[in-house]
């Protein structure tokens, strides 16, 4: 009788520790072991826009991500005061909607157990994951997220990579002074949306400062189909230099409606659209003369020591992928370089301590600078480049630093 009842007992407290030991496997500064025999693992949380109205920009996002996941865990992991961690990104679909991307990124934290969080796409999204991550003490670095009201909630745990979305297209208007003294009409359309709603504010306040006259300036409704109405007030208005701040589509659209109702504004610039191949796709030659700001480009002459250079990066995406990487993915890559250098540098996944490392960085990597104000904005570079769209490929006309060709101008 006694001899079962030390069996029982005895099974009973293999039992609790086995238990115990699986529960404690989601401790967000232990990380966890993986399928492998013995591998450890850190666990990061993605919500990203796979379908919906962002999904092509939310898919660029994801290859960045996956480049550098492979990368790091090609080399053997991240080194954590001298013991190698692979790796794992958890993906969520958010479907381009900021509510269910906070609802995903709550349910990745406390039932999945991820370590960290890289941002989704878009900064409104990036804005309510964010509250999420400050709530159970995530660290989320956030790629291609730059309204500068992110950087002003006291956030503790979010750190960015681009600088302020303001800045964007202040070299599109640089650039229109060294070309022709007498462009002076601008319009700014913009989705409402909070990063284009930021970039738009941006390049009026500074073409208004630098002698330009805004002779229309209007925000639309983000699921819009037809911009004609408005491009008709722009063409009366006599606007000279169309700026448009949304996203693809909204990229797409606007061409499509200024080419219907035979408006020709001597330069047309937009955020982001040009930067994806699709815009070239759609558009063909409507395209061509077309100007965007970029924030990244592969003969930009930095480098790092894990991707190497901008264009060593470019040729390893292009390898992976069978395409060149527009700035989206580079952004997304080089979130990763950041974190993983935090890390290392704390020797923990410490969320404290990982936080403080991210705080203290002052690195070059193959996108650039990486240093952090208080507020988590990077400092390193301050504003974007001027990009065409000649012969059917993306090229860098401004500053005359990265010049790839001379500006085509007027545009055809």
């Amino acid at each position: 009788m006694k001899n079962r009842r030390l069996i029982y007992l005895l099974a009973l407290m293999v039992a609790i520790t086995m238990l115990l030991a699986g529960c404690g496997g989601k401790g967000g500064a232990t990380g966890q072991e993986s399928k492998g025999k013995g591998e450890k693992v850190i666990k990061i949380g993605a919500s990203l826009s796979f379908t919906g109205q962002l999904s092509r920009e939310g898919n660029l996002t994801k290859k960045g991500y996956d480049l550098w996941v492979k990368k790091v865990n090609e080399a053997g992991g991240i080194n954590v005061n001298g013991e190698k961690y692979k790796v794992e990104i958890v993906y969520k679909d958010d479907q381009s909607e900021a509510q269910r991307s906070a609802k995903l990124t709550e349910q990745m934290i406390t039932e999945e157990g991820v370590n960290f969080l890289l941002g989704p796409y878009s900064s409104g999204i990036s804005a309510a994951t964010a509250a999420i991550a400050e709530k159970y003490n995530k660290l989320t670095i956030v790629p291609l997220a730059n309204a500068p009201s992110l950087y002003e909630q006291g956030y503790k745990n979010l750190f960015g990579v681009l600088p302020l979305a303001t800045t964007y297209l202040n070299g599109v208007l640089d650039l229109a002074k060294t070309l022709d003294p007498n462009l002076k009409k601008v319009a700014i359309i913009s989705p409402d949306a909070l990063f284009s709603l930021s970039v738009a504010e941006g390049a009026k306040k500074y073409a208004e400062a630098n002698g330009f006259q805004v002779v229309y300036y209007d925000k639309y409704p983000s699921d819009t189909k037809d911009l004609s109405s408005m491009i008709t007030n722009i063409k009366n208005a006599g606007a000279q230099i169309l700026l448009g701040t949304g996203y693809l589509a909204d990229g797409v659209l606007a061409v499509r409606n200024a080419k219907d109702l035979g408006y020709k504004p001597a330069i047309m610039a937009f955020t982001i659209a040009t930067s994806i191949p699709d815009f070239r796709k759609s558009l063909g030659a409507d395209a061509e003369g077309i100007m965007g700001g970029e924030w990244w480009t592969p003969n930009m002459k930095w480098k790092g020591d894990i991707f190497g250079s901008a264009e060593d990066y470019a040729k390893l995406f292009k390898a992976e992928y069978g395409e060149e990487p527009a700035y989206y993915s580079a952004a997304a890559s080089v979130a990763g370089v950041i974190l993983q250098k935090a890390i290392e540098k704390a020797g923990s996944l410490d969320v404290d301590k990982v936080r403080d490392a991210m705080r203290s960085l002052d690195i070059q990597t193959f996108w650039g600078p990486i240093k952090f104000n208080e507020k988590g904005v990077n400092i390193g570079t301050t504003s974007a480049a001027v990009s065409q769209i000649q012969n059917g490929q993306v090229v860098v006309i401004w500053p005359k630093e990265l010049q790839q060709s001379k500006p085509l101008y007027p545009k055809p």
